[in-house]
């Protein structure tokens, strides 16, 4: 593997040399090199974008193959070390920095071919895979060269994608609206997980399986114990690809009886400091018969539940609200989709009213309510964040009387906004926004509940850890705590979709 790498990496070296050279000459010579149909190597290559200072930017490329050329030639003579200014360097650690730049600036040039120029260039995109093909391939070397990456990676396509995301498509990413990247995310998705050959390369780029990651809960098989939160696919689109992804299960949602279009824009936002998103969505959902007509002819291939909630308006009075949820339930009930559970979502703050069912009193009552549907397949409780210990223990005592719920989810987003482990200059604009905080400031209220939890009603409940799970140690520590199975949104957009991959890695060691 490890020649294999390096003969790699030289003979893609060679082959940008070449390219590189070829597009030299012609520049100096004044001449355009033959195109075919489809592209306008004219346009680039005599366009202002195409030197710098005065130099053929082909000739920078020809520099750059020709050093990656001498290094790869170092590896083959098994030349680990050079020695500069009196200073010991890893040529890999070298080779791995030049790949990185190389990709970096191939992508800044593709970005001015395909929105600034308009026009493309042959002989330029080959470049560009030749620089995306040695990223890839260095990232491998200093991967193997540097042994396992313990919580980082799980391979080397999970440090290839890692890296990708983080330097290139999350600054992108987060250039623009967070709603609108989410939708555009979406439907990439849906479109990914219609074609049986992109769920594999997806499966093989990011999904990690280990039979002891394998969960038997609630006569539930999960083949791990990572899944996709309600709040992401609120609308089902991603059945097909989440397994791919490398997810054990899925929650689609919330649901609600009636359409919401959402609460008024902006609906997402991002507070990096934080390693937060600010949610203001309020239940947005094509509705529950829509949802159903979608999804009665679907086939999971891993756990899906079905998350209910209220819909996001005003009511006339508690059991018309009430009403709403039970509707929604008989719907489903009546259906023939093949979820494996569904979830009570009680604890969005960005709807109308708020939270109303988060004392006990209101919580027996839509129990009550529920009860007669005979509900035969696990339902979850997600429960809110922000109550005193007293209050979440009476909401505990009043679910565990009722066998139809199996399950806690610990929990949803923060609405304090003296929350401690938001950065100050976050809070400062939280409180002249709409919405509540995911992420890294639900991190320590999740696990004391999910502690608390676990310590009273332990063997009563299945409990499911949410909430700042960022890395395999995260989600190991919820599981230490108490939690059954471990739920995550937000450190996947932050970390990227390798995440999954890297922490059932993880667990799977541990």
């Amino acid at each position: 593997m490890k020649l294999f790498l390096r003969l790699g990496i030289l003979s893609v070296s060679i082959l940008g040399m070449m390219d590189a050279a070829y597009l030299t000459y012609e520049k100096l010579s004044r001449t355009l090199p033959p195109c075919i149909s489809g592209f306008d190597c004219g346009s680039v290559l005599t366009s202002s974008w195409s030197s710098l200072f005065g130099v053929p930017l082909s000739f920078f490329g020809l520099v750059f193959y020709f050093i990656t050329f001498i290094f790869a030639a170092l590896h083959i003579l098994e030349i680990d070390h050079i020695t500069i200014l009196n200073r010991k360097l890893h040529t890999h650690d070298i080779q791995l920095g030049l790949s990185i730049f190389g990709a970096l600036f191939s992508g800044y040039l593709v970005f001015l071919m395909g929105v600034i120029l308009q026009a493309w260039c042959l002989y330029c995109l080959g470049s560009a895979v030749a620089c995306l093909v040695l990223f890839i391939l260095n990232v491998m070397q200093w991967y193997l060269k540097r042994g396992t990456c313990s919580d980082l990676c799980s391979s080397p396509r999970s440090v290839v994608s890692a890296l990708l995301y983080q330097y290139i498509f999350k600054p992108l990413f987060f250039l623009f609206d967070a709603e609108f990247v989410h939708v555009s995310m979406t439907t990439i998705g849906k479109t990914l997980g219609s074609w049986g050959v992109t769920r594999r390369l997806v499966s093989w780029m990011f999904a990690y399986a280990n039979k002891t990651l394998i969960k038997t809960i609630d006569g539930i098989r999960f083949p791990n114990p990572v899944g996709l939160a309600a709040g992401f696919d609120y609308n089902a689109e991603l059945c097909g690809i989440l397994p791919s992804v490398g997810f054990g299960w899925h929650t689609i949602g919330t649901v609600t009886f009636r359409p919401y279009a959402g609460n008024a824009k902006p609906r997402l936002g991002r507070f990096p400091r934080s390693n937060a998103l600010l949610v203001n969505k309020g239940f947005k959902s094509v509705g529950a018969q829509a949802i159903i007509q979608k999804l009665e002819h679907t086939t999971f291939t891993i756990p899906t539940g079905i998350s209910i909630g209220s819909t996001n308006a005003t009511y006339a009075s508690l059991d018309d609200q009430i009403a709403d949820i039970v509707s929604c339930f008989k719907l489903f009930l009546a259906s023939t989709i093949k979820n494996a559970y569904y979830e009570l979502n009680i604890s969005c703050p960005n709807t109308v009213g708020g939270q109303p069912f988060t004392t006990a009193v209101r919580l027996k009552k839509l129990l009550v309510a529920l009860k007669p549907l005979r509900i035969k397949k696990p339902v979850y409780i997600k429960m809110p964040i922000d109550l005193s210990q007293k209050e979440s223990g009476a909401l505990l005592k009043t679910a565990s009387g009722f066998s139809f719920i199996k399950g806690i989810i610990f929990g949803n987003l923060t609405k304090d906004k003296k929350n401690p482990d938001v950065h100050p200059m976050d809070t400062v604009l939280w409180k002249k926004s709409r919405g509540n905080l995911s992420g890294k400031p639900t991190w320590n209220r999740s696990n004391t509940l999910i502690a608390y939890t676990k310590k009273h009603y332990g063997k009563r409940f299945t409990i499911i850890g949410t909430g700042g799970i960022f890395s395999g140690n995260d989600a190991q520590k919820k599981l230490v705590l108490g939690a059954d199975l471990v739920q995550l949104i937000t450190g996947m957009i932050y970390k990227g979709p390798q995440l999954i991959g890297e922490i059932n890695h993880t667990l799977a060691q541990r």
